[in-house]
């Protein structure tokens, strides 16, 4: 395949050549060193009429005029270096076929050489020169990376903000040039790597609809091509991807940047106001003391760029430049960005650029909260509100806006700070002139709004998600300009991508871009706290770790150990059950390793067999040594779930009075727990049906439509279903057998196939032997000593009493429930009636009569009852 590529050929070059020239190339410097000159000479001038003669005005005059025509002359030179030479669009201007870069990149025979910009062409070259200076074979990939690290203020400003060391980079790129293979002539051959990168950064730039290559799309281009800058972004832990997005950063914060120096533009015009506006409208006194006016702070020019829903913000405008019931009711969860919305509408009528209808009036949002506090007696407070829409509809150009509305529209009995501006509201927002925006989430939606159907049929509704994780990349990186300067410390982009990938995985009940937001506004504080100059990801998983109680990030020693000799630990609780600790251990450990599916949970168990054997102790032994305790343990019993009416129980239900949901509200508060589903074989096959999504893709939609996430949980189902069976093979002799207990169970209709499958492992617990419950009762009894430990008493345990305890509750169908209350009829009710009457005190060394359960008290090693 022919690959067309000289630079020589181009218009491009010709133009690089002239940019070189002194008077060119220092245009800029030269304009603004006449100016001063001249300024100069204007001062002395003015200096003269007050009798202060230094040098003849005559002369002054002829040397400002020279001044002033050399300025203007190199005033000219810069424009046209500017305009013309480094223009982005000279390359399809100057070239000879006047071919788009799209269709360039279909001809093999083609010089994409010609869409060069003028900084791409100077690295070329420069590229070209390191490669014929070292006498290698060819002209490599590696020669255009080295070549941007020395030539372009872009790149190397981006390599800084990837956190990568730019001198150690240049300096291993120069080691590594030195050491590839030479020759003695050099002749202009591209490498294979080279190629590729220049059809890769030709095709990035048709992508992203620019005219020309750019440093920019040569240098994502070398990440997805260059084995070299593959191996340093690996060393760094950064993808391609992360290349892609950080130079698209920079190209749209570089056009902002040039088109706000466009002082001419309308829209930059617009940005200076004018009072007329304000003159040609009716005065808003009452409302202006009860509300923001969010035009006058669009006015100051504070809000920026607004990124991500230009959907949304087009659909208020439509519902707005509606001729009669121009009322929005923006609808979405806090954090989703419902404001911004706000902003980006009174930026464009501010600026004249919204639709016709709305251009240039005002955006102002009324303080409910204020007007509530200041206002107490509600016919006062009726009366007020009246005025200011009043106000509001005659001033004739203002867009009135009420943040959560719902929260002043109550059909119950009115309580303190509490009002219904429903009805005084409605007058309002029937006439045609007036134009209104509320904003509600959905819970307030379905719980009040809903229930005044009338009132809501005046407005068009404009639902708002959240935004995307490459938009709010973009937000955190121009905020993270804002917290540089202001903190002197630098922000990296794998720390804002860290933020990114950790928020939505470990915070999914918030969004974005709130959950980002808060997190590098707290990450900030904290690397401030370390006098950190440099926010690192490791800063982002201690953050986002403390907020969610969720180990995150590198694991330290204590944790790699507990996770190593997770099987032991359980043991010290669990006896027997190999099968089901091993299961469990192994699934902790490849979901901590970040080796496992991050959509599902972190693992989900079925545990069968017979009551007491040990199914729920080991899902209380695991919460305890890796959750952090027992309460990190949310716990169903399943049979309390026999109807298809108990499902709003377990999600939740929209209704007036809210209902949480027994399983989402828990875990959508304490997201890394470990679910507990009891008896799961009494519930209804319907509820079951709901599990099906949770194994699968790791959450559920609550009752009130909120996404409740399972990622970060274990979930181990319970059941005695079968346990008969297990009893019958077990007189006889048999081991339990998976496959026949699974056919009993699909042949009673307990289970169907797709549930059982959907599980890590089902396991069987074994029916306890008296030997297991020697073992069990020795774990009880230490339970025992510890407390007595506690108050200063020493409990010798001994074999006969153990002995006796298992011939006491040896009961295979009850397995260790039964040990339980023999332990507590027996050894601790004869415990507590010897503390109460104070039979052993502080110090004694006690056993106990494993005939009648007697305390013997033990002094220098005499036994006296």
């Amino acid at each position: 395949m022919i690959f067309s590529f000289d630079t020589k050929k181009t218009v491009i070059f010709q133009f690089l050549k002239m940019s070189e020239l002194p008077f060119l190339r220092y245009a800029g410097v030269l304009t603004q060193l006449f100016l001063y000159l001249f300024l100069v000479c204007f001062l002395l001038i003015s200096v003269s009429f007050f009798g202060v003669i230094l040098i003849s005005t005559i002369v002054l005059v002829k040397i400002s005029i020279f001044l002033l025509f050399c300025m203007v002359l190199f005033w000219e030179i810069y424009l046209f270096v500017e305009l013309k030479i480094k223009s982005p669009t000279v390359g399809i201007e100057n070239n000879k076929n006047e071919i788009a870069l799209d269709a360039a990149l279909g001809q093999d025979d083609y010089n994409l050489a010609e869409f060069l910009s003028l900084e791409s062409c100077r690295v070329i070259e420069v590229a070209i020169k390191i490669c014929k200076k070292r006498k290698l074979s060819e002209v490599v990939s590696e020669g255009i990376l080295y070549a941007l690290l020395l030539e372009s203020k872009d790149i190397q400003n981006l390599i800084f903000r990837l956190g990568i060391d730019i001198k150690k980079l240049q300096a291993d790129l120069k080691n590594y040039l030195e050491k590839q293979k030479k020759q003695k002539d050099f002749t202009l051959s591209f490498s294979p790597a080279f190629q590729k990168t220049i059809k890769g950064a030709t095709k990035v730039s048709v992508e992203r609809g620019y005219a020309v290559i750019g440093e920019k799309e040569l240098f994502v281009a070398l990440a997805k091509n260059d084995g070299f800058f593959k191996k340093i972004l690996v060393e760094n832990d950064l993808k391609e991807k992360d290349i892609e997005n950080i130079s698209l950063w920079l190209d749209k914060l570089e056009q902002t940047i040039t088109k706000n120096k466009k002082f001419w533009m309308k829209e930059n015009l617009s940005k200076m106001g004018s009072l007329g506006r304000s003159w040609a409208s009716g005065f808003t006194n009452t409302l202006d003391e009860f509300s923001i006016d969010w035009s006058r702070i669009a006015s100051k020019n504070v809000f920026g760029e607004i990124i991500g829903h230009q959907k949304e913000i087009k659909g208020v405008e439509m519902v707005l430049a509606k001729s009669s019931l121009s009322n929005a009711l923006i609808l979405g969860d806090v954090g989703v960005g419902r404001k911004s919305i706000i902003q980006a509408i009174s930026q464009r009528c501010y600026l004249g650029v919204s639709l016709p209808e709305l251009n240039y009036k005002r955006v102002v949002e009324l303080d409910m909260i204020s007007l509530l506090s200041r206002i107490q007696d509600q016919e006062n407070l009726e009366n007020t509100l009246d005025r200011i829409l009043q106000e509001a509809l005659l001033s004739g150009n203002v867009i009135l806006v009420i943040d959560e509305l719902d929260n002043f529209v109550e059909q119950k009995t009115q309580k303190l700070g509490k009002v219904d501006i429903s009805g005084i509201l409605a007058k309002y927002l029937l006439i045609p002139n007036f134009h209104f925006i509320g904003i509600a989430s959905f819970d307030g939606l379905h719980k009040r709004l809903e229930q005044n159907p009338s009132f809501l049929e005046y407005f068009g509704k404009v639902e708002v998600s959240e935004i995307s994780e490459l938009d709010t990349i973009r937000i955190l990186q121009n905020l993270a300009l804002g917290l540089e300067k202001k903190h002197k410390i630098l922000i990296t982009y794998p720390s804002v991508r860290e933020i990114i990938n950790l928020t939505a995985r470990y915070m999914p009940s918030t969004p974005f871009p709130k959950k980002a937001i808060d997190t590098l506004e707290e990450a900030v504080v904290y690397v401030n706290s370390l006098k950190e100059k440099v926010i690192l990801p490791h800063h982002i998983a201690k953050i986002v770790s403390d907020k969610t109680q969720i180990p995150i990030g590198k694991m330290n020693f204590k944790e790699k150990e507990v996770l190593i000799n997770l099987e032991n630990l359980i043991h010290q609780r669990i006896v027997n059950q190999q099968e089901a600790v091993n299961e469990i251990s192994v699934a902790m450990r490849r979901s901590r390793s970040g080796i496992s599916s991050k959509k599902r949970p972190m693992g989900t168990f079925l545990f069968l067999g017979p009551t007491g054997v040990g199914k729920t102790e080991t899902a209380k032994a695991l919460a305890e040594i890796y959750f952090g305790g027992e309460e990190k343990m949310i716990r169903l019993d399943m049979s309390e779930f026999q109807s298809i009416s108990d499902i709003p129980r377990l999600i939740g239900e929209i209704s007036p009075v809210e209902q949480q949901g027994l399983l989402t509200t828990p875990v959508r508060e304490n997201p890394f727990s470990l679910v507990l589903l009891d008896e799961i074989e009494k519930t209804h096959p319907n509820i079951l049906n709901l599990f099906l999504q949770v194994f699968d893709e790791g959450h559920i939609t609550d009752g009130q439509g909120r996404k409740i996430i399972f990622n970060n949980t274990i979930i181990i189902c319970t059941s005695n279903a079968g346990a008969q069976l297990i009893f019958e093979g077990l007189e006889k002799g048999d081991s339990i057998q998976k496959d026949k207990l699974f056919e009993f169970l699909f042949s009673k209709g307990i289970y169907k196939p797709e549930f059982i499958n959907r599980f890590d492992a089902v396991v069987v617990f074994h029916p306890l032997t008296p030997e297991n419950l020697m073992d069990i009762a020795q774990l009880m009894f230490l339970n025992i000593a510890k407390n007595l430990k506690e108050k200063e008493i020493d409990f010798l345990i001994t074999e006969n009493l153990k002995e006796k305890i298992v011939a006491l509750s040896y009961k295979p169908e009850f397995g260790a429930r039964e040990m339980r209350r023999v332990m507590q009829d027996t050894v601790e009710n004869s415990i507590a009636k010897a503390l109460l009457s104070d039979k052993i005190t502080k110090g004694d060394t006690i056993e106990i009569n494993p005939e009648n359960f007697d305390i013997i008290k033990i002094v220098n090693n005499n036994s006296n009852t």
